[in-house]
């Protein structure tokens, strides 16, 4: 336990030394400990391979109260695309301090209802991470939530995961110390895609989805919204 001995005092020094450098900066911070986040607003154009853009307009603003964060804004927009005669519509919302729970901001954002057992959704996962397929009055449907690390997720346990992994990192202590952000990054950019049934089967309007899909995750991941 020699070693031990060794490293205790410059562990209890580095210690130390943090505690003042915290103790000192919420002193001549008055905003430390206050959550912040930049203001974030979704681009006009987003390119999708093979689609062409046809529309795009914002979403309303979800202003939603969180203690002891204060007034949170969620933005969204929704975009319009058409490739060959097939209509795609897309909707993202920007959501912040949010479980995960895909269903459940599907809900909040549409007219959908998830009764028991209707719609049913179909998991799927890819190397991008997991996605939700379904049918509701005749249009099919591919929602998910792309994280700001790890691969996208539809449920709260699969996005707690991720937070798990991926946020309680070392690099994340001081900030968090600082009350600069959390020590998870509880954030999600919601999308939910979808096209009409019309005569195709909803197995041939799952395979239109998911492709569009993994353009569409390819190009958001690396942009998603900075703290």
């Amino acid at each position: 336990m020699s070693w031990w001995k060794q490293l205790r005092l410059p562990l209890l020094m580095l210690t130390f030394a943090n505690v003042v450098f915290v103790l000192g900066q919420s002193i001549l911070d008055p905003n430390i400990g206050k959550r912040r986040f930049t203001a974030f607003e979704f681009p006009a154009v987003v390119p999708l391979p093979s689609w062409q853009l046809v529309a795009t307009q914002p979403l309303a603003n979800q202003i939603v109260e969180q203690p002891p964060i204060g007034t949170v804004v969620f933005p969204g927009r929704q975009y319009h695309y058409r490739y060959q005669g097939q209509p795609l519509e897309i909707n993202m919302r920007y959501e912040l301090e949010t479980d995960g729970d895909v269903q459940q901001s599907t809900t909040k954002n549409t007219a959908i209802q998830f009764l028991p057992n209707q719609p049913a959704v179909v998991m799927r996962q890819q190397a991008s991470g997991f996605y939700g397929l379904f049918v509701y009055q005749q249009r099919a449907y591919l929602n998910a939530c792309i994280n700001p690390r790890g691969g996208t997720t539809v449920t709260p346990a699969q996005f707690d995961a991720n937070r798990m992994r991926y946020d309680l990192q070392l690099t994340r202590l001081l900030p968090w110390l600082l009350g600069q952000q959390g020590l998870r990054d509880n954030r999600c950019l919601w999308t939910q895609m979808s096209v009409p049934l019309q005569q195709s089967s909803p197995q041939a309007a799952f395979g239109i989805l998911e492709q569009a899909w993994f353009d569409w995750h390819q190009w958001w991941q690396p942009r998603f919204p900075h703290l």
